[in-house]
């Protein structure tokens, strides 16, 4: 392959990895590119255990899992001395560990193999290839694994860092949700339930990933506003008063205060628009700003069905909980008018198939 070529390549690959925050995509994309890049059999990609101090061979292309002690064999060899190495005779190099092509039955005559460096310079991997399709490894071969596990080792830290701040946001979430909850008993469990009936259906409508997740935040904290709600009209045990429901919703406002106050993320910067319309109604009778129809997002269309669901579904101080089959005919009657039809039709489609399951088990 012409030079210009794998300058073009190597860029066209640094911008996937720096535009791919999926640590499993990322790392099964690095391997990949790296073996079409330099035209070699397969590809390995080592990263270092910091606790254990091996390597573990994360994504090995052909072959199983193999941990090696660091300096051990010449990946080992690489992230001890943080060298780049070329071999053109493996099976004559006294630090190739011979014993994994036993256990393999993957024999390796040409390598190519380069230490993968975070921003403070410290090795955290290295990206190993082997047996190149045309004869051997060259000088150019080894400037283009050099740039290509720099970036690849920086994007990787991004992954990284990604999921631990996904992590945090997940357990910001799921604390703040149990503290909605938390505050009158017989909600208990009413944010995760919707969710989980709410992100059904959205697979079940085709919406992408990208939508989905934003339902999955929106229902967990879709009544968050609650906070702001006295205590005695929550758990209140005769009928609302009107300045009490006034009061009650409110909530939906105070919710989009509260989220919009959260600095989410451009994918999901719909979430306190989403979580404060699950309340609007297609007549424009619902709150809090009596949208119509088209005007409520999906995402909200599909949270108010589930929500008026597993509110009759579920007992309350004032009143017993409905059946499913009688909360479903009561959405049914506001399909169309108060309620997305389509959502309310595959709501019910899921209660069914909920309950043959159940009778099955």
């Amino acid at each position: 392959m012409p030079y210009q070529n794998h300058l073009m390549h190597l860029l066209e690959i640094t911008q996937q990895l720096t535009a791919e925050t999926d640590l499993d995509r990322l790392l099964n994309l690095i391997v990949t590119r790296t073996t079409q890049l330099l035209d070699a059999d397969r590809t390995t990609m080592y990263l270092l255990d910091q606790e254990t101090g091996e390597l573990w061979s994360k994504i090995a292309e052909g072959t199983m899992t193999i941990r090696l002690p660091l300096g051990h064999g010449l990946a080992g060899y690489v992230a001890q001395t943080g060298e780049v190495i070329n071999i053109t005779d493996v099976q004559n190099d006294p630090r190739h560990a011979a014993r994994f092509e036993k256990l393999t039955g993957y024999r390796v005559h040409t390598m190519l193999a380069a230490p993968m460096r975070d921003r403070a310079g410290h090795v955290i991997g290295v990206i190993q290839v082997l047996n190149k399709r045309d004869g051997v490894f060259t000088s150019r071969d080894e400037e283009v694994i050099t740039a290509l596990a720099s970036s690849a080792a920086i994007a990787l830290e991004n992954a990284r860092l990604h999921t631990q701040v996904q992590r945090m946001l997940d357990s910001v979430i799921a604390t703040l949700s149990a503290v909605i909850d938390a505050r009158d008993k017989q909600m208990t469990g009413h944010s995760q339930r919707l969710t989980d009936y709410a992100m059904a259906i959205a697979q079940r409508m085709g919406l992408p990933a990208e939508r989905i997740e934003v339902i999955r935040i929106a229902g967990l904290l879709h009544d968050v506003g609650k906070i702001g709600v006295p205590e005695a009209i929550l758990t209140k045990r005769n009928e609302l008063t009107p300045a009490e429901k006034i009061i009650m919703r409110d909530h939906a406002q105070l919710t989009y205060k509260i989220l919009s106050t959260i600095n989410f993320s451009d994918n999901l910067r719909d979430v306190p628009r989403i979580a404060a319309h699950h309340h609007e109604r297609l007549d424009g009778s619902g709150y809090p700003l009596g949208l119509k129809g088209e005007e409520i997002p999906l995402e909200s269309r599909i949270l108010a069905v589930v929500d008026v669901f597993d509110a009759l579904t579920t007992p309350r101080y004032y009143r017993e909980p409905m059946s499913d089959q009688e909360a479903l005919a009561e959405l049914e009657k506001g399909a169309g008018k108060l309620f997305d039809a389509r959502v309310v039709a595959i709501l019910k489609e899921l209660v069914a198939e909920r309950k043959r399951g159940k009778d099955r088990d």
